[in-house]
C-alpha cells in the first residue's frame, strides 16, 4: 500500500482512508473494552505507516485532530473518568508524532508547513481547557498529551529553514 500511496495517492484518499477513519471511533473505548483499544491502535498504526506521503498525511492531520477535538471539547459530558479519553487522545497524538517523525527523517518538504496550522490546533486546545471550569475533569490536563504534543511541535519546528527561524524582522528591535 505505501508504494500505492507514493504513486497514486488519490486512490488511497478516496478509497481507503474513509474506511479506515470511519472505523476510529469518536469517543474512547471503554476501560474494560481492551479488544475495542487494541483494534484502535492498529488502525492509528496502520495509518501511521500509511500516511507518510504528503497528500495522505494531509488528511490524516484533518481526520485526526478532528477527533482530538473531540475527545477534548465533548458535546455532552461523560463520567468523571477521563483517562480513557486521555488515552485515546495521547495515541492519536502519539500517531501524528511517530508519523511526522518519519517524515522528518525522509526529509520531507511538507512538514515546515504545519507551523502555521497543526501547531497553532494543539496549542488552541491546550489553552481553551485552561478556561474549562475547574469542577470538570479536562482531557487534555493529561501530562502525557503535553509531552507528545511537545514532540510534535519540535519536529515541525526543527524542519523550518534556517531563514524563516532566524529571518531578521521576526524579532523586535532591543
Amino acid at each position: 500500500m505505501k508504494t500505492i500511496g507514493e504513486r497514486a495517492p488519490r486512490h488511497i484518499v478516496d478509497q481507503t482512508l474513509p474506511l479506515l477513519f470511519a472505523s476510529l471511533p469518536d469517543v474512547p473505548p471503554n476501560r474494560n473494552a481492551a479488544a475495542d483499544r487494541e483494534k484502535c491502535w492498529k488502525l492509528l498504526l496502520t495509518l501511521q505507516k500509511l500516511c507518510v506521503q504528503q497528500e495522505l498525511f494531509e488528511v490524516m492531520v484533518v481526520r485526526l485532530m478532528t477527533k482530538f477535538d473531540l475527545l477534548c471539547f465533548p458535546s455532552k459530558l461523560g463520567s468523571d473518568d477521563v483517562e480513557p479519553a486521555q488515552a485515546y487522545a495521547h495515541m492519536i497524538l502519539k500517531t501524528l508524532a511517530l508519523t511526522l517523525d518519519t517524515k522528518v527523517k525522509a526529509k520531507h518538504p511538507d512538514v515546515a508547513k504545519y507551523i502555521d496550522n497543526l501547531i497553532p490546533r494543539i496549542f488552541n486546545v491546550f489553552v481553551a481547557s485552561v478556561f474549562v471550569p475547574e469542577e470538570l475533569k479536562v482531557v487534555a490536563s493529561d501530562s502525557r498529551l503535553f509531552r507528545v504534543a511537545g514532540e510534535i511541535i519540535t519536529s515541525v519546528v526543527q524542519s523550518l529553514p534556517i531563514s524563516f527561524v532566524f529571518h531578521p524582522y521576526s524579532y523586535p528591535m532591543c
